[in-house]
């Protein structure tokens, strides 16, 4: 596999026969790098500002991993995990950042949901599913 056979959205993603492990680390990527777009977090400033440049940070590095990924490249699993676990670290250090990754409303199961969803695509549960693929991940890759 050359540079020219690389390609953002490989179209054997979708063949019955692709790991599906490595199709979902594909898109979980790639929402990790673009839900944070899609809500705002009634938070302090100082807060959101760190959120901010952690998501501004992450951007680019899991477009390129997830891709990567789907381009069965060891890099990028070695990529996405080092992503996952500096996330992990981020969360720990800055556990008020947390709160941000939450979706609050009077509707508890509202709240469930996009809660669910958020943490998962935003926030540590996604980084440590990422951790937890990592030996299949790694099976399945090339070079």
């Amino acid at each position: 596999m050359t540079i020219s056979d690389f390609r953002i959205f490989p179209p054997e993603r979708m063949e019955t026969e692709f790991p599906w492990i490595i199709w979902a680390v594909g898109w979980l990527a790639l929402l990790k790098a673009f839900i944070w777009l899609a809500y705002e977090p009634v938070e302090p400033g100082n807060t959101l500002q760190l959120m901010a440049y952690k998501n501004l940070l992450n951007i680019m590095p899991l477009v390129i991993f997830g891709s990567g990924i789907w381009n069965l490249r060891k890099w990028a699993v070695l990529g996405i995990l080092i992503v996952a676990v500096g996330n992990l670290i981020f969360f720990i250090v800055n556990p008020q950042t947390l709160n941000a990754v939450m979706v609050h409303s009077e509707v508890r199961l509202y709240t469930m949901i996009l809660s669910s969803v958020t943490l998962l695509c935003n926030g540590p549960i996604g980084d440590l599913l990422i951790l937890c693929a990592a030996p299949s991940m790694l099976k399945h890759t090339k070079q």
